[in-house]
């Protein structure tokens, strides 16, 4: 694991302007389905420079997730990662903010920090295959969980 970063004191704003976009998706049903990058986020994460650090949301569906990131960590009202309010889950696979929050390492060094939110577990439309899928890639994937 990553050391701690200092987010009090994030380098700069600039990460507000940015959005989600879907990062790893699922590709085809059943037993052909698979995981895959989407063109967008491996265009983006080509043009980020390291070190990086990723923290990854992961919960039950429908228990504020989205809205847990947009609101305390992103600080944005009225964009951010797609909240709904019916009991139908809106965010499916995982979804990358599209702006590195710059942060400090405790050494003083630079770090950007991406946010990943991901599709929550449990829902009604996935079984405990897929879930244990959308759980793991998260947690491989996250610096901060």
């Amino acid at each position: 694991m990553a050391d701690s970063l200092q987010l009090d004191g994030a380098l700069s704003d600039d990460f507000k302007e940015g959005q989600g976009i879907l990062f790893i998706g699922m590709e085809g049903e059943g037993d052909k389905a698979k995981f895959t990058v989407t063109d967008e986020a491996k265009a983006f994460l080509e043009t980020l420079n390291a070190p990086l650090a990723l923290a990854s949301i992961v919960g039950r569906y429908r228990t504020g997730k989205s809205f847990l990131v947009n609101r305390m960590l992103l600080d944005v009202v009225g964009k951010g990662f797609m909240v709904g309010a019916t009991v139908n889950s809106c965010t499916k696979g995982l979804w990358l903010w599209n702006r590195p929050i710059k942060c400090k390492a405790r050494d003083g060094s630079e770090v950007n920090l991406l946010i990943i939110d991901t599709e929550g577990i449990g829902s009604l439309d996935a079984d405990a295959d897929h879930d244990a899928k959308i759980f793991a890639l998260a947690l491989l994937l996250s610096s901060y969980f």
